[in-house]
């Protein structure tokens, strides 16, 4: 195993008075992914499959028919937010996802912010995501006749569920995109069919009701949104490529929007029909195989179980080469041990931080299946926290973008306006989860996170106290696009790649 700490390795370039670390001289596999394997880890990562078996009835349950416009408001704040992070994407791409594009902007001590708060969402979703996967596939092979309650059959799930999710990204990072892509559209086909069958049964007309404007008047629609806009987490972790993606600048930005509006297309067409028929459904069972039964495509049923339960094992490998990539370019800059800069030898993969992370699923699900509060309880609530980490880092970031995009000459009103729409909506989305008071434990969950984020702002600030030049590095991981380099050259905003061997040694040094 080797690491990629030489200084000589780090080509820096100067932007705005941030001296900045080219994020492919990191060591990671440069070009390893195009546009497709980029798409793929942005898709896997939201997990739409798995939004579409709960999401629908969850906004059912809050807006009644008023959930078809909870979709689209909830897509429109993502869209918002998709947008704002791709106007930084089209410049300069990193290794170290939101909390890099936040420091642009607001400074290190918020990129550690940001870089935390999204780390632990992808941690919180990687052992969450293990729970949802034993779940499935234990329901799965009860169906088929292999299950068993013996603790030992669900032990050995916990670790096939873990074993799979971390070969893959440990493998390397395209082909853990080959197999998220294939199987994630594999599951979303499946739940298709008994969408469609949906629309058929119903027959061919428009449920006018649904779409009636005055849901819009409602709080309990954009209530609703709230739910909407967390089934999307996980977006944004194409951004976390920008090391080994080609073409990086142009691929990130694109897949950025196009994964969002293409899970968005999913909901919104997924959730009116389901609407159709949720007077018939029991909310204390799982929704889809109801679905199928009342629309008579039972035989799918068993597909939809196996599909979905894969689309879990994908979505772990895709949050967990999403946290690697953040464990990694942290250590880089010098805010985590050492070890976390450990990249394969032959495949290039940042393996020591995989298998930190599954070694954390695998603790977390070995605690739930053992604990009397049971495997659902812990996944529901696990990820409910885990999605404030995915909040809090989508608030930093946009509200950095612009102040970013002035000090680079680059902010125009357009761009403003479409940031500020987006912190707006976010907030909006926060203050719901405060106001109205939710019910025990939801009231208290997101002071649990606040708890977390502070400490990991006390070793921000220890660093900054005991080894500021470190604390200073965080955020500096990036590589500017060529078209940025030249531009901010011509209007003398910053110095472009100036290559230094002295500088090199002096800031490895600090």
């Amino acid at each position: 195993m080797t690491t990629t700490d030489d200084p000589k390795a780090h080509p820096v370039a100067d932007a705005a008075g941030r001296t900045l670390i080219a994020a492919e001289s990191t060591g990671l596999e440069s070009g390893a992914l195009g546009p497709w394997g980029v798409f793929a880890q942005g898709l896997a990562a939201a997990a739409p499959s798995v939004a579409l078996a709960v999401v629908p009835f969850s906004l059912f349950v809050a807006a009644g028919k008023g959930a078809a416009w909870a979709a689209v408001i909830g897509l429109s704040i993502v869209v918002l937010v998709a947008i704002t992070i791709s106007f930084q994407a089209k410049r300069t791409v990193s290794s170290g996802s939101l909390g890099t594009y936040t420091g642009n902007g607001l400074g290190p001590g918020f990129a550690f912010a940001a870089g935390f708060s999204l780390l632990f969402g992808y941690i919180g979703f990687a052992t969450t995501g293990t729970l949802g996967g034993v779940l499935y596939l234990d329901a799965f092979l009860e169906s088929i006749g292999l299950g068993s309650q013996a603790v030992w059959f669900r032990l050995l799930l916990v670790i096939v569920v873990v074993g799979v999710a971390v070969y893959l990204p440990y493998r390397g990072v395209s082909l853990a995109a080959k197999y998220e892509l294939a199987f994630e559209l594999l599951a979303i086909a499946s739940i298709l069919v008994i969408i469609v069958a949906s629309y058929i049964g119903y027959g061919f007309r428009i449920d006018w009701e649904q779409w009636n404007p005055q849901h819009l008047g409602s709080s309990a629609t954009f209530i609703a949104a709230v739910t909407a806009v967390g089934s999307y987490a996980g977006f944004e972790s194409v951004a976390s490529l920008g090391a080994e993606a080609k073409d990086a600048h142009r691929n990130i930005a694109r897949s950025l929007l196009r994964v969002v509006l293409l899970i968005g297309a999913l909901y919104i067409f997924a959730t009116y029909p389901q609407i159709l028929h949720f007077g018939e459904i029991d909310g204390d069972k799982a929704v889809l195989p109801q679905l199928a039964s009342s629309v008579g495509v039972e035989w799918v049923n068993q597909i939809v179980s196996g599909a979905v339960a894969i689309a879990f094992i994908v979505f772990v490998t895709a949050v967990t080469t999403a946290a690697s990539r953040s464990l990694f370019t942290f250590a880089h800059e010098g805010a985590l041990p050492k070890v976390f800069t450990k990249v394969h030898p032959s495949y290039k993969t940042p393996w020591a931080g995989v298998v930190f992370v599954g070694i954390l699923a695998l603790a977390f699900s070995i605690t739930a299946t053992f604990s009397s509060a049971g495997r659902l309880v812990f996944d529901v609530y696990g990820g409910y926290v885990a999605n404030w980490g995915f909040l809090v880092s989508y608030l930093l970031v946009v509200i950095a973008t612009p102040i970013w995009l002035r000090k680079i000459g680059a902010l125009t009103p357009a761009r403003l306006a479409v940031a500020v729409a987006a912190t707006i909506g976010l907030g909006y989305v926060i203050v719901s989860n405060f106001y109205p008071v939710p019910e025990f434990p939801f009231n208290i969950l997101p002071f649990v996170f606040g708890v977390i984020l502070l400490a990991g702002l006390a070793w921000y600030w220890y660093l900054k106290r005991t080894n500021p030049e470190v604390a200073n590095r965080i955020g500096s991981i990036q590589t500017l696009s060529e078209d940025e380099q030249q531009r901010l050259a011509a209007e003398g905003i910053g110095e472009v790649l100036q290559q230094s061997q002295a500088a090199l040694i002096d800031e490895d040094r600090k």
